[in-house]
């Protein structure tokens, strides 16, 4: 059996997504997986290559304005060069965000990330949960 290795593929402009990446790659590599943090806005060659060697990515981003930050936004056009030559084709991909509201359209930005998932042909994985506050007694989950 071989490892999975997993890359997080992420932005945070006042370190909450840093946590949020942080805790991703502790779950991660509880359930065996070897994981690499790479901040989108400083990623390099080397960074690269681990994204391509990849067997899954996660994008992670703060939600500005409705949508990913801008920073991750360039990366993301960056990664034409690898659409091309098809370097993510049939990678598991995921997603997080968070804003400073509970609604902040982070829902758009996680629809962002699998669009840009499904444009290099890569395979979105959800959580499976069930939705929350669906009534007055309910909670988050």
């Amino acid at each position: 059996m071989t490892t999975p290795v997993v890359a997080i593929a992420y932005h945070s402009g006042y370190g909450h997504t840093t946590i949020l990446a942080e805790a991703v790659r502790d779950g991660a590599v509880q359930a065996g997986a070897v994981v690499h943090l790479i901040k989108v806005d400083e990623i390099t060659d080397e960074q690269w290559g681990l994204l391509d060697a990849s067997d899954a990515i996660v994008f992670g981003s703060p939600t500005y304005m409705g949508t990913a930050s801008g920073a991750f936004h360039q990366f993301a056009e960056t990664t034409s060069k690898r659409w091309f030559v098809h370097s993510w084709k049939d990678k598991l991909a995921a997603g997080f965000s968070n804003s400073g509201a509970k609604s902040g359209d982070k829902l758009h930005t996680l629809q962002y990330f699998a669009v840009l998932a499904a444009q290099h042909g890569m395979n979105w994985v959800n959580l499976g949960l069930h939705p929350g506050w669906n009534s007055s007694t309910a909670s988050e989950g």
